[in-house]
């Protein structure tokens, strides 16, 4: 019992320092920023016909906030052809045809990412194992992160009807339940579960577990 009041509490540290590592700009700016650029460079290589950017989200005082991006998507056929309009037209400024869908970094990313370093350094494992293991979780926690990213994106631009990557009614109704399973708690849940397989199966827990289970057995 004291070894997983320890484990808890280490968690509950680890969690709360990083977190607070991560409230210093110069910190929180370029982790970030790492997460978007690397999100979109993945979208626009999954969505290869369409327009695809990301913008900054500006709050109530016209300032960035770094936790928060658009995602801009559109049809670049149309885009183009607004282009040479306005070019014809000598318009100086003009709109194009532009969609947009919001991304939360923290709760879609930070949260979850710093829990499962935060588990991982609490586990009793030997360092190298540890950090080898960590590796591997992390590949994992990113690999489930970017195909949401990547069906948050394919719905919002079907559900737009911008001419490009349509999906029909039943594609989309089971598109839409499958997003809404996507919840941070699904994304908690996967973390544990990466944890059992690459942490606790490697720990001293897992040899007090099957210690306890033989003497429960008997």
């Amino acid at each position: 019992m004291k070894d997983i009041f320890k484990f808890i509490g280490i968690i509950i540290a680890t969690y709360a320092v990083i977190m607070l590592l991560l409230n210093v700009s110069f910190l929180e700016k370029p982790f970030n920023s790492i997460f978007r650029q690397s999100l979109e460079s993945i979208v626009k290589l999954s969505f290869p016909d369409a327009y695809i950017e990301t913008q900054d989200f500006l709050n109530a005082k016209q300032k960035s906030d770094p936790n928060v991006f658009y995602l801009v998507y559109g049809n670049p056929e149309v885009i183009k052809a607004e282009a040479d309009y306005a070019a014809k037209q000598n318009l100086s400024e003009y709109k194009i045809s532009s969609y947009s869908s919001q991304f939360y970094i923290f709760q879609l990313f930070t949260v979850p990412l710093v829990f499962l370093i935060s588990i991982f350094v609490a586990t009793p494992i030997p360092f190298n194992k540890k950090f080898i293991n960590l590796g591997f979780s992390i590949l994992c926690f990113l690999v489930f992160i970017y195909f949401k990213s990547y069906l948050l994106t394919l719905f919002s631009i079907s559900n737009s009807q911008i001419g490009i990557y349509q999906l029909n009614d039943s594609s989309m109704a089971m598109l839409s339940r499958i997003i809404s399973a996507l919840t941070l708690g699904l994304s908690i849940i996967l973390i544990f579960c990466i944890w059992l397989i690459f942490g606790f199966r490697n720990s001293v827990f897992y040899s007090q577990f099957n210690l306890y289970l033989k003497r429960f057995n008997k």
